[in-house]
């Protein structure tokens, strides 16, 4: 994440809308971007105080120097600095602090020297003087050494990703953000839980759904940096739908009105968070895959899709495995595969569809599970079918026919 003094001169009002601007990949960044990766190679193994200066020195008295901080900053952020220190430097530092006052020279009050108390320090850790001048501040952060460059990206991968961190920085500022989403949403709701947005779910009237994400401090003008952190670092989570849109309410320091920030799927940025398998197992695999090859085809009766619907609850959502519509008369079912498992998770699925009470609702139950008897008996659902090596479709189907709404 970039600091909030880079981003701020890469944003442009055009009335009362705010815009990033997007970094080109052309010859002269292009050529920042490598001259920067080669000055971080040559400082492997040396500490992240001596690379600092190096960039500094490097950045002069550019105009760009703002830019060449963003993209330094993209590039060590896959950098790994670390030490393997022999001893704690705070041990370390305890133990030649306990030697009182020293001097650089003996006098007459004290004969205690600087070098005579590292000599005794390193006497007592088994270590060399040069080893103990090394560690004493080794944990500082300047002090640390450059041990791996990572998975080092290309100068345009490098420009990219300025990119993406400026159109996120923008959401430092943001009051309030509102999305329309109409596909990915298991990854899409794994980030909001992992970066404890508070959010709002209305379905649409066709497709999708509208998301707003706000939080405790929102409705506060001057207060709103530290959630709009978070809603910056879920961006990327955005950008692994396909189709999208975000809006923001930014509320800049020096602006007295909101600025209006739009984002959508046209868009050029890239995600950098991994996205999901397709399917979360092999049941659930092979259940498409037979389903497709038995009843697929122009003349199929129903249509099986992947997670393209949510069941909402009061502080979550279900995303049930699959769904069967009639492309007739549109008829909807939905089905969850509960395979493999272990206690706590049964219990927050049963739960979950306690909550629902969705009668479209299909559980397809491994008979392995070893459930008690009666279990899913007051579970709400449509239907629960148990099945021993794989769900028999014809089943399946015709539960769907009874369940389908």
């Amino acid at each position: 994440m970039l600091k909030s003094e880079l981003i701020i001169p890469r944003l442009k009002k055009r009335g009362n809308e705010i815009v990033p601007l997007a970094l080109p990949a052309d010859y002269h960044y292009l050529k920042i971007a490598t001259e920067l990766i080669e000055i971080v190679k040559a400082y492997l193994g040396k500490s992240r105080g001596q690379l600092d200066q190096a960039l500094r020195i490097y950045e002069g008295d550019s105009l760009d120097y703002r830019i060449i901080r963003g993209l330094a900053n993209v590039l060590m952020s896959r950098c790994v600095f670390a030490h393997d220190l022999p001893v704690s430097p705070v041990i370390l530092r305890k133990a030649l602090f306990q030697k009182g006052p020293v001097t650089v020279h003996n006098d007459l009050l004290n004969i205690m020297t600087r070098q005579k108390a590292v000599a005794e320090a390193a006497a007592q850790f088994k270590l060399t003087s040069q080893q103990i001048e090394q560690a004493l501040f080794a944990d500082l952060l300047e002090e640390r050494i450059l041990i791996s460059l990572g998975d080092i990206m290309k100068p345009v991968e490098i420009i990219a990703r300025y990119n993406l961190e400026v159109a996120r920085g923008v959401l430092y500022w943001a009051r309030g953000c509102e999305m329309i989403v109409q596909d990915g949403y298991k990854d899409l709701f794994k980030f909001i839980k992992l970066f404890k947005l508070m959010h709002t779910i209305y379905p649409l009237e066709k497709s999708g759904y509208k998301i707003i994400l706000h939080g405790p401090i929102s409705p506060f003008v001057n207060s709103t940096m530290r959630y709009g952190l978070q809603f910056a670092k879920f961006l990327p989570a955005l950008l692994l739908c396909k189709n999208w849109s975000m809006n923001a309410e930014i509320q800049l320091p020096e602006n007295k009105e909101p600025l209006h920030y739009h984002l959508d799927d046209s868009t050029d940025l890239n995600s950098h968070f991994k996205q999901s398998k397709l399917f979360d197992s092999r049941l659930e695999e092979d259940f498409s895959a037979e389903f497709e090859a038995k009843y697929g085809g122009v003349k199929r009766k129903w249509t099986l899709a992947r997670e393209d619907e949510l069941i909402i609850m009061e502080d979550t959502v279900m995303i049930p495995d699959f769904s069967l519509t009639h492309n007739k008369d549109g008829r909807r079912a939905l089905i969850e595969i509960i395979g493999f498992w272990h206690p706590q998770y049964l219990q927050r699925k049963l739960k979950k569809v306690r909550v629902a009470g969705r009668h479209d609702l299909i559980l397809l139950i491994y008979a392995s599970a070893n459930v008690a008897e009666g279990v899913f008996e007051e579970v709400a659902a449509g239907e629960v079918l148990i099945f021993t090596k794989k769900p028999v479709l014809k089943d399946v189907l015709a539960a769907v026919e009874r369940c389908a709404i």
